[in-house]
């Protein structure tokens, strides 16, 4: 969308510079329609190769953007190594283990 957009906007600006260019020096309106013609079909097919380029560097951009939130991310939910115990044991669930059930207070 975004090379639609800037391929329309210098369409548009180079048309309208070319329209108002050939009206100051007088020339006739078959002349004016010819060079608004040509300058919005160049001047778009630029616009379109440009919105290209800057789709193509956005994109690059964002995903090195991207990429580094979600390192900062895994690295700020990681816990510190001072908070775990190395003393706790591994204890299965058995039916000998039931104070480990926490139950909500009716």
């Amino acid at each position: 969308m975004l090379k639609l957009r800037i391929a329309l906007g210098l369409a548009s600006i180079v048309g309208a510079l070319t329209l108002l260019n050939g009206i100051l020096q007088g020339a006739r309106i078959e002349t004016v329609l010819y060079r608004i013609i040509i300058s919005i079909a160049v001047f778009g097919f630029i616009g379109y190769g440009i919105g290209i380029i800057a789709e193509n560097f956005f994109k690059r951009v964002l995903e090195k953007e991207m990429g580094r939130r979600q390192e900062t991310e895994i690295i700020d939910e990681q816990e510190p190594l001072e908070n775990l115990s190395t003393d706790s044991e591994f204890a299965p669930f058995t039916s000998g283990n039931f104070e480990q059930i926490s139950r909500p207070k009716e």
